[in-house]
């Protein structure tokens, strides 16, 4: 005889049907783009950190199975250590493996992946624990918000797409620990918390929401018998500091406190914060060993207080990069953008956490604590800077679909009901996420300079061998600080300004190439240039000089050359150290006339010497005809001495057998002026050393 089949019963199949659509519309939502992102020949990744990702996962690959942060083509001519997660490193490496034939391609698919995996597993996990209402609840949330959303969306690679996993994963292991007082999912929950940082930069930020969780938990629960919420706190600790202090021996600094990166800040603070929260619920729960733990808690912390004041400026944006980007953007300034970038969560949110703050008073729910108090000290951090939304999605997500549940699930039939109704409805403009978004000719703000950058890969000389990390280049390029990473993986060539920030590498770099871009005179910035082993001057829009608003754009540097090609213009001589070597084919919009980009060699200029009447003007006039077909007068002034002769310095070659300029000249140089003058033939040698070259009568 056969024995009975067991079918799924219908709340199950409901479950199941429900979670793979928000899932299928997931997927959709994250893939809405492709007719932008596979559009043409190129791939459009998702500006610019994704674009590092692909060279930093190459120099990686090279390393393996070492950890190699260290990159001489950033902040040239110094190099620097990248601060960026090994894991998310290795698996952006791995994706790069399977599609070796186009790395930017098989880049485009890094996030969408990660982000649909871990919503399947997490969703699977919350059913196990808090039941399939708040199960759907939440994949409905982080299915379709766009703060979600956009952190695993298609053509991203970036780290950032773990972190509202990371958090709701962290809230839901510590609030099933502190539940059921089990010391070893302590300890688990602080293996994953450990490994957040090796995946994410940002992983840091979700100890103190769950450290603050240990007291409200202990409090919560102080008269219930067995483990208490001081020893799960502790073995939350151990777990998190060991892993972290493992990752740092093998991948970072153990011997640097900074803030910013893999070093001995990171297991430090978790002690600090966990043990000192631990200690905190002993002493609330009447438990021995509570002074003591405290007190071990105070050696760990007190050496990091200069680097929290450091990141405490950091975070109210005391950074000049971090003051400009968009990511930066305190939310509380911008009401529209965080209705943008949350939806719905702004209006569910409140009431989701008044519910779930009830729930755990009126229950004494210790295993709400981490979902409240998670929600708030981010929500706190995203007010001050948009970034931090991403995490906050995580704890938001899962706080409201537990609020919400448990709201409902004590009212009457019809209040659910309607309530689910009002709740759909409320969700519907999310649905508009998932539509595939329609093409659109210009729609990657970056896609305009990547002909320049490749016509500086073939037509410039190779500083160093690009893909080899041992080797310090010879020279770099000084550009916009959101050209950095273009450069060094489109161009192959080192950047000067970069968009990292915080690091002090990153920071020094990025005033340099500032100095030279903001300078108000020609001889100012080819010095300073020069400190900087700078070749080329790359200039493409701008709207400021990074860190100097108060130089006005128009009398820079930056704006002279990119806007009148180096010609001689107002307050401005003929350049005489920086030469046009390329105008890009792309136009700017609103001037078609005008090339989109502009790239600049820094030469010391040949010396065109001779005779002319004592004190009389000289002027030297040559023709330079462009790649895109236009027509240049170069024309730089001198005066003769009262002996009669003249020393004039002049920036272009008039050698037209170059690969290294589409500028060329149509002739010899002319040199007029009152008793003398003549012509000059001017070799790219002599320009490019500074040789003297005598004119010819």
């Amino acid at each position: 005889m056969l024995p009975p089949r067991h079918f799924p019963s219908r709340r199950a199949l409901t479950f199941w049907f429900v979670g793979l659509s928000l899932l299928a519309l997931a997927a959709c939502a994250r893939l809405a783009d492709a007719r932008n992102v596979f559009a043409g020949e190129h791939v459009e990744l998702v500006a610019t950190d994704s674009h590092y990702y692909v060279r930093f996962a190459h120099l990686q690959q090279a390393a393996f199975p070492r950890f190699s942060p260290f990159d001489p083509y950033i902040n040239a001519p110094t190099g620097a250590s990248i601060i960026w997660p090994p894991l998310h490193t290795w698996l952006v490496a791995l994706f790069l493996r399977l599609g070796p034939e186009a790395p930017e391609r098989a880049a485009a698919w890094v996030d969408p992946v990660l982000s649909l995996c871990g919503l399947g597993l997490l969703s699977l996990l919350v059913r196990r624990w808090r039941g399939e209402a708040v199960a759907l609840g939440m994949l409905a949330l982080l299915a379709l918000v766009p703060a979600a959303v956009e952190a695993g969306a298609l053509g991203n690679a970036d780290h950032h797409v773990h972190e509202p996993f990371l958090a709701a994963l962290c809230a839901l292991l510590l609030g099933q620990a502190l539940k059921t007082r089990g010391v070893a999912l302590g300890a688990v929950t602080g293996a994953v918390l450990g490994l957040a940082p090796l995946l994410t930069t940002s992983g840091f930020v979700l100890l103190p929401g769950l450290a603050a969780s240990l007291p409200v938990a202990a409090w919560l629960q102080r008269e219930r018998v067995g483990a208490g919420v001081g020893r799960v706190g502790l073995a939350l600790g151990l777990g998190t500091a060991g892993v972290l202090a493992l990752g740092v021996v093998l991948f970072g600094e153990p011997r640097s406190l900074a803030y910013h990166g893999l070093t001995a800040f990171a297991p430090l603070l978790a002690l600090g914060l966990l043990c000192g929260a631990s200690g905190l619920a002993l002493l609330l729960e009447r438990r021995r060993g509570g002074w003591l733990v405290l007190g071990l808690a105070m050696p760990c912390a007190v050496p990091l207080l200069p680097e929290l004041s450091r990141a405490w400026r950091h975070l109210r944006l005391g950074d000049p990069l971090l003051a400009v980007v968009m990511e930066s953007t305190p939310l509380w300034k911008d009401p529209e953008f965080a209705g943008q970038l949350l939806g719905p969560v702004l209006v569910l949110l409140p009431v989701g956490l008044v519910a779930a703050s009830a729930r755990a008073w009126t229950e004494r729910d210790a295993s709400a604590a981490p979902l409240v108090l998670g929600t708030l000290s981010l929500g706190a951090a995203a007010l001050l800077q948009a970034r931090f939304s991403q995490p906050l999605m995580g704890y938001a997500a899962l706080c409201v679909a537990v609020g919400w549940e448990g709201l409902l699930r004590g009212a009457a039939p019809r209040v659910r009901r309607v309530s689910a109704a009002a709740l759909g409805l409320a969700g519907l403009p999310l649905l508009a996420g998932a539509v595939p978004h329609p093409r659109q000719p210009d729609a990657s703000p970056i896609g305009r300079v990547r002909s320049t950058m490749e016509w500086l890969r073939e037509h410039t000389p190779e500083p160093s061998p690009p893909w080899d990390a041992g080797v310090r280049p010879a020279w770099s390029i000084i550009a916009p600080y959101d050209m950095g990473h273009l450069l060094v993986l489109w161009a192959e060539r080192p950047a000067v300004a970069t968009p990292f920030s915080q690091v002090p590498v990153h920071q020094e770099a990025n005033a340099r190439a500032s100095a030279v871009l903001g300078a108000t005179s020609e001889e100012e910035s080819y010095a300073l240039a020069r400190e900087s082993s700078a070749r080329y001057l790359l200039l493409t829009p701008m709207d400021e000089v990074l860190g100097r608003p108060e130089v006005k754009l128009s009398e820079t540097l930056a704006f002279w050359l990119r806007e009148h090609a180096g010609l001689a213009t107002g307050a401005w001589a003929a350049s005489t150290r920086f030469r046009l070597v390329h105008d890009s084919a792309e136009s700017r919009r609103q001037h078609p006339e005008l090339p989109h980009a502009r790239v600049f060699e820094v030469v010391p200029g040949a010396e065109l010497r001779g005779r002319c009447a004592p004190g009389a003007s000289v002027t030297a006039a040559l023709e330079l005809e462009t790649g895109r077909g236009g027509t240049l007068r170069y024309e730089p002034h001198a005066t003769a001495s009262r002996e009669g002769g003249f020393s004039l310095r002049v920036a272009y070659p008039t050698d037209r057998d170059t690969r290294e300029s589409d500028v060329l000249a149509r002739g010899a140089y002319r040199v007029q002026c009152e008793g003398g003058g003549g012509t000059a033939r001017v070799s790219e040698r002599a320009v490019r050393e500074g040789q003297a070259v005598d004119v010819e009568a």
